[in-house]
């Protein structure tokens, strides 16, 4: 016999999970007393959203789901972003939050809000737990943040069921076999590659990013398939290979990508799913998608999908070079995106953002891994950054979240504790979740967080002025972030030339706890770019 609490954490632990994050209220406290006997550690943010984010990049990490706890009404409602960003970027996550007591939710509506209506259209599974077979609910849970297209599931846990006894645990549910393709489908698609004369792949999230590498770089030097990755799908194909032509979706230089597409008679998706897409180019030619879940959305259907495990799929489809293309496409693509990334000679207010990625670049070792927050900084990081490796880059893009990069690093660093990791986030998103840094200090995460400073929301001042409106709402005061910083127990820097910027860098990547750089930065690359 065990409580509610008990198998919930029990359950928990079986399934490997190590650690939980969140922000508690009281009527948790049994939950988290029973993950503390059970050994999972409990990691506490500074708020629920940016304990999300953290348990979601864990999940997206890992392949496996993250968890977040939180307390009932403004504890869960804060979660909502979060989870939104986990279900439109497809990372497996358990929401696990209390509610009000069944005895006082009839009578007494103080905090009582609706949280399986709430985060229903969210969520691929929302719930109120009933103190009854709970480890049964708990495995379902888990299998469904993984099973096809990965996402979030939604558990509310009433405070007086917390304590509750209950029975020995129920069999576990059947976990549901991985589906593959048919063998006409196989066929079908074969047909598709040998009549495309200009077929253009495109790698993206609906792969597993290390089980596919192999095969996936097998398949496109066979086929001989130029190929374009997604920002959530950056290092699968190496950007110094010969046949990597761009990151796509809606990065800067999309419209050299486009010309790609515009000349493409076939587009091959791996692993590409349309939330990652800003323009929705996949519609302008026919479109053939390899990928672990249907990507069909009301609208639009390609010609053929080919579900399941994608590896295998590849392994399957043995084609011929295309022959099609010009051999010197490519790497006049590639060319025409070096001049476009290149840095503006004379910025005015503050270092080119452009050079500062490169020099970033330079001195990051090559297992960094960063973690990318929303604004005009990411659209030129999300191109200009090259990786060689999967899992280095981490962004929002399904949801385009600010907020995202420095939660996203304090998760990753818990991971990864030897390899160095980067938050890159502009002065608004940053200002979002700046409590967070005390996070960071207090679990001695060596982190490096860099803030480029500009003074305002850049990427909606360019929108208002390409509309033909003047920069209205989009001014903010100055912070003296660095200053904050070093109040929150991490080391504070301001670099306002390249050599600071290289010997902030080098000094931050060998402490003992986390630094943030603050770099003012010109609007002059984001305007020429983007």
């Amino acid at each position: 016999m065990a409580t509610t609490a008990e198998w919930i954490a029990q359950t928990l632990r079986r399934h490997g999970v190590q650690r939980i994050f969140g922000l508690p209220g009281g009527e948790v406290s049994d939950v988290m007393g029973a993950c503390r006997q059970a050994g999972i550690e409990f990691v506490l943010a500074r708020h629920e959203n940016a304990a999300a984010l953290m348990a979601a990049v864990t999940g997206e990490f890992t392949r496996q789901p993250g968890v977040v706890l939180a307390t009932v009404g403004p504890g869960a409602a804060n979660l909502v972003n979060a989870v939104a960003h986990a279900f439109l970027d497809r990372a497996p996550l358990l929401v696990l939050s209390a509610q009000v007591s069944t005895v006082l939710a009839p009578v007494l509506p103080h905090q009582l809000v609706d949280l399986e209506a709430l985060f229903r259209p969210i969520t691929k599974w929302s719930v109120t737990l009933t103190g009854q077979d709970t480890p049964t609910a708990i495995e379902r849970a888990l299998t469904l943040t993984t099973s096809g297209r990965p996402g979030p599931v939604y558990l509310a846990l009433p405070s007086d069921l917390a304590r509750l006894d209950e029975p020995e645990r129920a069999a576990a549910p059947s976990i549901p076999s991985a589906s593959a393709p048919s063998g006409a489908d196989i066929a079908r698609a074969l047909e598709h590659l040998g009549r495309a004369q200009r077929p253009l792949a495109v790698v993206g999230i609906a792969c597993d990013p290390q089980g596919t590498r192999s095969s996936l770089l097998r398949w496109l030097e066979a086929a001989r398939i130029p190929v374009a990755v997604s920002a959530k799908a950056k290092g699968l194909v190496p950007e110094d290979h010969p046949l990597f032509a761009a990151t796509c979706t809606g990065m800067a230089g999309d419209r050299l990508f486009q010309s790609l597409v515009a000349e493409a008679d076939l587009l091959v998706g791996i692993g590409f799913d349309p939330v990652e897409a800003i323009r929705p180019f996949y519609t302008e030619r026919p479109f053939l998608s390899i990928a672990e879940y249907s990507i069909a959305e009301p609208a639009f259907a390609p010609v053929l999908e080919l579900i399941g495990n994608v590896a295998g799929t590849l392994e399957k489809l043995k084609t011929q070079p295309a022959h099609g293309w010009q051999p010197t496409r490519i790497p006049e693509l590639r060319r025409a995106l070096v001049a476009l990334l290149a840095p503006t000679l004379q910025p005015v207010n503050g270092l080119s953002p452009a050079d500062l990625c490169q020099t970033l670049r330079g001195l990051a070792p090559a297992d960094t891994i960063l973690s990318m927050d929303t604004g005009a900084h990411k659209l030129l990081f999300g191109q200009a950054w090259p990786c060689t490796e999967p899992q280095t880059f981490f962004v929002s893009h399904g949801l385009s979240t600010m907020g995202f990069a420095v939660p996203a690093a304090v998760a990753l660093k818990l991971q990864c504790p030897d390899r160095p990791v980067i938050a890159v986030t502009g002065d608004g998103g940053l200002a979002m979740v700046v409590s967070e840094l005390e996070t960071a200090a207090r679990l001695r995460l060596p982190l490096l967080v860099i803030v480029l400073s500009d003074g305002s929301l850049q990427l909606i001042r360019m929108h208002q002025e390409r509309r033909g409106h003047p920069a209205f709402g989009v001014q903010f005061g100055a912070i003296d972030f660095a200053g904050i910083a070093e109040g929150f127990g991490c080391r504070g820097v301001r670099a306002q030339t390249r050599s600071e910027v290289q010997a902030a860098v080098a000094e931050a990547l060998t402490a003992d706890r986390p630094t943030l750089l603050e770099v003012p930065v010109d609007r002059a690359d984001y305007d020429r770019m983007l």
